[in-house]
């Protein structure tokens, strides 16, 4: 009975005791993304397994293998034997698609793949320039370069009127507003509708910016710059045109309008032009710059400030069109 028990002890003690297992490695969720780049994250499981050596990283690339590029992981493995990378000169607006990978000594494993989209590339505010502008009792700043831009001579980005991204095809047919028509005669509209003939009348005049409950952001440079700055509405346009002096002149190459105030402060205007479905038109010789301000006697169209070599005024664009959008700052 004595060496019966004894066995059996032993027997318990050996199945108590628990096996290596299989090493493994599991592929994070990724973290600080943005537009050009991203860290990427995994966990290794050594499953009690004895080991020598480690190495780890990640591959990624744009397909859905994974397949491409091949990064070392930083450092040490932590305490949870967690480890990550930051990959970087990633594309904007991308998706892509890791996995993590171990080798233990020399034996490779790798974990699932998994995906993420990089951001937009970020909006740069520009300066707010004092050119001595009031309206309505307010001080209006302008901007020292368009909206998407990064300097002043730089054209940037363009918008058809009230909407908050840029586009490749600026028709009817692809705006945001349009319910129906494909013609300045037939067209119908969703919103910023002062006729009965465009559909159903709401008299909103001027692009919103979400200042009021209910409101929707439909001003570009609210959306993209926050803040205090907006796109400029006619009556601000006009005041700029009247009270500073415009010249005809070229920055850094480009072809604009130098806009010179009182107070010695000055901001150019390039010659950016308008899309018009897919065409750039007039780049380099007209500048045509969006108003907030809807036309109101038929509000297919929208206010914009248009110039060239010889002239400069306000002028009406049917709301599709793709122009650039000088920002303005309101104290």
């Amino acid at each position: 009975m004595y060496f019966l028990m004894s066995a059996l002890m032993v027997l318990a003690a050996v199945s108590c005791k628990k096996s290596p297992g299989n090493p493994s490695v599991k592929t994070l969720p990724p973290t600080e993304i943005d537009a050009y780049s991203a860290r990427l994250q995994a966990k290794i499981d050594f499953a009690g397994v004895s080991w020598a050596s480690v190495n780890f990283g990640f591959y990624w690339g744009t397909n859905e293998d994974a397949e491409g590029t091949y990064t070392m992981g930083e450092g040490t493995l932590d305490e949870a034997n967690a480890y990550s990378a930051k990959i970087e000169g990633l594309t904007p607006e991308t998706d892509y698609w890791y996995k993590a990978f171990i080798e233990i000594d020399g034996q490779p494993f790798t974990g699932e793949v998994m995906t993420f989209t990089t951001g937009e590339v970020p909006v740069v505010a520009p300066e707010a320039v004092d050119l001595g502008i009031v309206v309505n009792g307010k001080t209006i700043k302008w901007g020292s370069f368009n909206l998407g831009a990064t300097k002043p001579e730089e054209y940037g980005d363009y918008y058809a009127w009230g909407e908050t991204e840029p586009k490749e095809d600026y028709s009817w047919s692809t705006y945001k507003f349009r319910t129906s028509g494909d013609s300045w005669d037939n067209v119908k509209f969703s919103k910023y509708i002062t006729n009965d003939s465009y559909g159903s009348v709401d008299n909103i005049t001027v692009l919103q910016r979400g200042e009021i409950t209910g409101e929707t952001v439909d001003d570009a440079a609210r959306e993209k710059l926050h803040g205090k700055w907006r796109m400029p509405t006619y009556a601000e346009w006009e005041a700029l045109l009247n009270q500073c002096k415009c010249i005809s002149t070229t920055q850094n190459g480009i072809n604009g309008r130098l806009v010179t105030a009182d107070n010695g402060n000055s901001i150019f205007l390039p010659c950016a032009g308008n899309w018009h479905v897919t065409s750039l038109l007039v780049a380099g010789t007209v500048g045509c710059y969006w108003s907030s301000s809807l036309y109101m006697p038929a509000p297919y169209s929208a206010w914009a400030m248009r110039f060239n070599s010889d002239n400069k005024d306000m002028a009406l664009y049917d709301r599709y069109d793709g122009l650039t959008i000088r920002p303005v700052w309101e104290e």
